[in-house]
């Protein structure tokens, strides 16, 4: 019934949002409806210079958007990353985190206030698009301690390419010259240049580059002390056993491994370890 309720909403006010002429008018009236009926904190204003929305609760700045909705809340967002990113592990204070696919930048807001100014994010995002979004998400919320890298993690140092669509979560790398070219390397060489001397906490969540992000990632592997990673078997009609390969490798390499199984495709495809 809630379900049904809020979906009925969201129409209603979708719909009376479409007759505003300025994008402004439309922020101003979303933010009242979000502030009224989902937090009080919570605001959206429009970004002129890059033709989107930003979405704020709480005083930060969760994410930028093209199309604006008032159904959101900054507790909403990190309840989502702890139940799903973050379930086996809760970055601290001072901790070195590697985000890989970090995305526009939602996880990178969170783990920036779970390890605070004494801790460090690589944020590594392959499309150029959401890093562009990343970076301005960094700005805004004054998030100094993120290196913001735009390559993408792969098994040799090569160029790579990746398709862009509206929907980044998807956005996958290829080495058919398929897309916008990009500079890929390894674990092994990034933690090499950046003298990284131990990782935390290694997120992963590249649309089915796992395998090739395994094979590049045989010493960065042994500085790593907790990860989690979503396997995309399902994006492929092959039998690439993705997850049964990356839960091979971490076993190999001295990790207690934990599943998810809810019964929900996207969920269930993350897999976590922790060093034992």
């Amino acid at each position: 019934m809630k379900k049904q309720l809020r979906k009925s909403t969201e129409f209603l006010v979708n719909t009376i949002a479409a007759l505003f002429p300025k994008k402004t008018q439309k922020a101003r009236f979303l933010s009242m409806v979000s502030s009224v009926l989902i937090h009080k904190n919570n605001t959206i204003s429009y970004d002129p210079e890059h033709d989107m929305y930003w979405l704020k609760s709480n005083g930060s700045h969760l994410y930028m958007v093209k199309e604006p909705y008032f159904y959101f809340s900054k507790t909403k967002l990190y309840n989502g990353i702890k139940r799903i990113a973050c379930k086996h592990y809760l970055p601290q204070k001072g901790d070195v985190i590697v985000d890989v696919g970090a995305g526009i930048g939602t996880e990178t807001l969170f783990f920036n206030e779970h390890v605070q100014k004494e801790g460090k994010i690589y944020s590594i995002e392959a499309s150029k698009a959401s890093h562009e979004k990343l970076q301005e998400l960094c700005v805004k919320n004054n998030i100094q301690n993120s290196e913001n890298l735009h390559m993408a993690i792969t098994d040799h140092n090569q160029e790579v390419w990746i398709e862009e669509s509206d929907r980044y979560q998807v956005d996958a790398v290829n080495k058919n010259a398929k897309g916008t070219k990009v500079d890929g390397i390894t674990l092994d060489h990034l933690v090499k240049v950046k003298n990284i001397d131990k990782i935390d906490f290694l997120k992963a969540n590249i649309e089915g580059s796992e395998l090739p992000m395994i094979d590049g990632m045989r010493n960065a592997i042994k500085i790593t002390k907790h990860i989690a990673v979503s396997c995309h078997d399902f994006l492929f009609e092959d039998n690439r056993q993705i997850k049964e390969k990356m839960s091979q490798f971490l076993v190999a390499n001295g990790f207690e491994v934990f599943y998810n199984n809810t019964g929900h495709q996207v969920v269930d495809s993350w897999i976590y370890g922790k060093r034992t």
